[in-house]
């Protein structure tokens, strides 16, 4: 355009990819994410985890949790088919919900899964407890986003030896638990479930390879939080 060069489209893509470029979907994010506050968190999470003081004769596990919604009604994703050939797939035209409270700890692997009815402040304080459950000698420290039914730090109500990291508000995307849900979609997709145990079988399914196997759950979480969480004493 500032040279005056006319090219057809084929051409600009061809360029494109000589020089490196790729067509990507945009991943959406809110208008009131603060890239400052963000590159803040990436670069402070070792001094944060400092400041909270914990005992130093305890092990700390760090855990990054959030929860995602799966009902009877499955994503419709792209898939294969012979030219000329519709693809038709039946859907349960009721609605019911089941809610997945999971958690991976980002210096071993660790995962802990929860299913639920819903999403509140009481259900949040069953799960932490859950994580408080799975090693009781240990301290753990839970990641997640400031949604309204997250306890607060220093709520009361948290469970002995539980305490409280949020993320920047507005940028889900730095929670690793985020590309668990997308593999998860990946095996519920393009499925058809009549009854709620049924969709809970295949997602214990889904998520059993991260809980069982820690790579797997390790192979979530970002280089710079996993080496800052090695950092700390």
């Amino acid at each position: 355009e500032k040279h005056g060069i006319q090219r057809a489209t084929k051409s600009l893509y061809y360029w494109l990819g000589k020089v490196g470029g790729a067509l990507r979907v945009p991943r959406p994010c809110h208008v009131q994410q603060d890239p400052a506050a963000l590159a803040a968190f990436r670069a402070g999470l070792e001094q944060n985890l400092e400041k909270l003081d914990l005992p130093e004769d305890r092990t700390v596990k760090i855990w990054v949790a959030d929860e995602a919604r799966f009902g009877l009604h499955t994503q419709s994703r792209r898939c294969w088919a012979l030219p000329g050939q519709r693809v038709v797939l039946a859907q349960e035209q009721r609605y019911e919900w089941e809610c997945v409270h999971g958690a991976v700890e980002v210096v071993a692997g660790l995962a802990e899964f929860q299913f639920l009815p819903s999403v509140s402040l009481e259900l949040s304080h069953g799960f932490r407890q859950q994580l408080a459950d799975s090693d009781v000698q240990a301290e753990h420290l839970v990641i997640w986003d400031q949604a309204g039914f997250h306890p607060r730090p220093g709520d009361a109500a948290l469970p002995a030896r539980i305490h409280r990291l949020p993320l920047p508000p507005y940028c889900p995307e730095r929670n690793p638990v985020e590309g668990l849900w997308d593999q998860t979609q990946d095996v519920t997709c393009h499925r058809h479930f009549a009854r709620r145990d049924e969709l809970e079988t295949t997602l214990t399914q889904a998520l059993r390879p991260f809980w069982e196997t820690p790579a797997r759950a390790l192979s979530l979480v970002h280089h710079w939080r996993h080496s800052q969480a090695n950092a700390t004493p």
